[in-house]
């Protein structure tokens, strides 16, 4: 279990890597475990408000000082064990009484099937979205929760609407659901006559057929199952950042060796940041970049003893990890020079028995620094504009 408390990635800072970079998890285990949320059953809307931008910049300011935070969660998609009996939302889909009102016979209701495939095909898989999973009998339950409503139609074009509507929606699953038509109690209606609702969930964080986990629970003697369960990721990159070029789509995190020129270490370290404090991958992202500057800041006000010159973060690499296919959280790489997209061959490594696994991988270079160099490139393939080090982290060649 990690411990609530936040701390600062400054000492991170410190430590010379050795190369390649490995992942490292000194700031992970400090971190609150990740919220994983399970969508509630129990309304028709349920929504999320979105974190303001200059949280964003607060977190990077805190994770470039040395004072701890504490962190307090806040639970959402739970569920009290016993109800009043009072009506719940009637209902948006087919109300599944043949030949009974089971959890077996909505299962085994085909139109809900067939309708979760057509809508995988790709005439039907929105613009803009490319298809996760299809036609599983489990939902979605992760990090990074934005919400839910109840559609009128299975329809996963309206359902990316829902998700284009919130800033940090990047994945949205859509499914059919079983659920009471009143709260059930112990006593008085344990186990009442069903509704079926077509839910339409967003989250922040992309889904796969491994968060794809929720199969139902029971609320007393009912029990609520899921059918016909789609997952769509949205295709595009994440928003440029003010004072940045890219972002440039990494197959995985960079594995930088020292300049090839100069042979110094550009790597300057890490942050890590949970779902708590920035919500989304883009509240990420947007970490990520303000601690980058946050960072070259701090060291221009702390510089090291002469001739030695403050280190200058020209490029951030931020990328969800996660445990198991489960994410965990963003992890920013900072670097003093730019790397070419060559060097991105971390894609994960083994802890033990658990792989953590790096996604969603983007880098972003300072635009001043971008203006006078090229990304960094001595291997084969090299982009164009690449050119094989020298210039000392930006302050110019021969001056390291």
């Amino acid at each position: 279990m990690r411990s609530a408390i936040i701390i600062s990635a400054f000492a991170a800072l410190a430590v010379a890597a050795p190369r390649p970079q490995e992942i490292y998890f000194e700031l992970v285990d400090t971190a609150a475990d990740p919220e994983i949320v399970t969508p509630p059953t129990n309304v028709a809307v349920d929504d999320v408000a979105v974190l303001p931008a200059a949280s964003a910049v607060q977190v990077a300011d805190a994770s470039v000082t040395d004072v701890a935070q504490a962190k307090r969660k806040q639970k959402r998609g739970l569920q009290k064990r016993d109800g009043d009996c009072r009506p719940e939302p009637a209902g948006t889909g087919p109300r599944i009484s043949s030949p009974d009102d089971t959890a077996e016979a909505f299962l085994a209701y085909q139109p809900f099937k067939t309708d979760a495939i057509n809508a995988a095909t790709n005439a039907n898989v929105p613009q803009g979205y490319s298809l996760a999973f299809s036609n599983l009998e489990a939902s979605s339950q992760t990090v990074s929760y934005l919400g839910l409503k109840t559609q009128g139609q299975y329809d996963p074009i309206t359902c990316a609407s829902y998700c284009d509507q919130h800033p940090g929606c990047v994945a949205f699953n859509l499914y059919y659901e079983r659920n009471p038509s009143v709260n059930p109690n112990a006593t008085n209606c344990p186990n009442p006559t069903s509704v079926t609702n077509i839910k339409c969930v967003r989250w922040g964080v992309q889904v796969t057929q491994s968060t794809a986990t929720n199969d139902g629970q029971h609320r007393d003697d009912f029990h609520v199952v899921v059918s016909g369960s789609n997952g769509y990721n949205k295709n595009a990159p994440p928003t440029s950042q003010t004072g940045f070029n890219g972002p440039v789509k990494l197959g995985g995190a960079i594995n930088a060796p020292n300049d090839p020129i100069t042979n110094t270490n550009t790597y300057m370290g890490y942050k890590f940041f949970s779902f708590d404090q920035v919500q989304t991958f883009a509240g990420g992202v947007a970490a990520c970049t303000a601690a980058c500057t946050a960072q070259t800041a701090y060291n221009s006000r702390h510089p090291p003893k002469a001739p030695a010159k403050p280190s200058v973060c020209n490029q951030a690499v931020v990328y969800v990890l996660s445990q198991n296919n489960q994410p965990q959280g963003i992890y920013c790489s900072m670097y003093s020079e730019e790397w070419a997209p060559n060097y991105a061959t971390n894609y994960g490594q083994y802890r033990g028995s658990d792989y953590w696994s790096v996604s969603s991988a983007y880098a972003y270079t300072n635009g001043t620094y971008a203006a006078s160099y090229g990304p960094i490139c001595a291997v084969g393939g090299c982009p164009n504009g690449s050119f094989r080090g020298g210039n000392c982290g930006g302050y110019g060649a021969g001056t390291c």
